[in-house]
């Protein structure tokens, strides 16, 4: 009778014990293998960006045709461009332009996608076949084809390309909503909402988007690299954003005829692109293994 006794309390004192919480995101994202360097490289870039006026060392926009094609030096740490211009200040101050088109593109995407794939996947129908037939009418394109051709046809702006790599990820994003919304709207709750007379509304914003912003978290981390790379690339062949406004595709496309003179001057803004996707997408796998319920109790 004692031990019973015991054994009741025991139970009464373990479930007043407060439960532990779920460690925050940022340290389930560093438990995952690379997740902390990519967070560091995006870190690191994004402070550069912000701070770009009080970090860099020089005036990005400064030439000084004397100092042209110089070597790394104290007065200049990665040295200098065709035209005497500091390469570290230049990129730092790239690094505002890739983040803020990436920022931008990723959500362009996502304000097209994200309603579009939760109406789609909500109806159905003809509304849901009418759309997706159109969606994959753009992914028949390739991404950067596609932003060539409407930055091209536009003009080359930061507005014309946030917009033209937009709308390369909305796809993307739409039917990564719309397979969540499938699977949800077959949910019990989701049932019962409909049962009571919710709308279709409430139940659109209040049950169902909620639930879906997983996989979007994810997609978008790893939009973010591919804009940061078709930047780059738009930049690379001349109709990025107009010069003199440092970005790392324009200091590729300028160092290109050095190539075999001064070969850091394309290593240094390569570099910075690789290394700055690569985070991406780390960050992104690693948000993927963390948002997943299915791999949640492994990490």
């Amino acid at each position: 009778m004692f031990g019973r006794g015991a054994v009741d309390a025991q139970e009464i004192v373990a479930g007043l014990r407060p439960r532990a919480t779920a460690p925050p995101l940022v340290l389930r994202l560093l438990r995952v293998r690379l997740a902390g360097f990519g967070l560091a490289v995006i870190l690191i870039v994004a402070v550069a960006a912000v701070f770009a006026p009080l970090l860099a060392p020089h005036d990005p926009l400064a030439q000084d045709p004397y100092a042209a094609l110089q070597g790394p030096s104290r007065a200049h740490w990665l040295g200098t461009d065709q035209s005497g211009r500091d390469v570290l200040s230049r990129l730092i101050y790239g690094a505002r332009v890739s983040l803020g088109i990436g920022l931008g593109a990723v959500a362009f995407g996502a304000a097209l996608g994200v309603p579009l794939g939760l109406v789609t996947g909500y109806l159905r129908g003809v509304v849901d076949e009418v759309a997706m037939r159109a969606m994959d009418a753009l992914v028949s394109f390739p991404g950067l084809i596609l932003a060539l051709a409407l930055v091209a046809a536009r003009g080359p702006s930061l507005t014309n390309l946030i917009v033209a790599i937009g709308i390369a990820n909305v796809p993307w994003i739409a039917r990564v909503v719309r397979s969540q919304v499938l699977s949800i709207r077959e949910q019990e709750y989701v049932t019962a909402a409909r049962t009571v007379g919710a709308s279709d509304l409430r139940i659109l914003f209040v049950h169902i988007w909620p639930n879906s912003t997983a996989p979007v978290i994810v997609q978008s981390t790893l939009g973010m690299g591919y804009a940061v790379l078709a930047e780059a690339a738009l930049s690379f062949l001349g109709v990025g954003v107009r010069p003199p406004t440092p970005t790392w595709g324009s200091m590729l496309q300028f160092a290109f005829g050095f190539l075999s003179v001064k070969p850091l001057l394309s290593i240094v803004p390569g570099t910075a692109i690789f290394l700055l996707v690569l985070a991406f997408n780390l960050v992104g796998d690693a948000l993927r293994d963390v948002l997943d319920p299915r791999l949640r109790g492994r990490l």
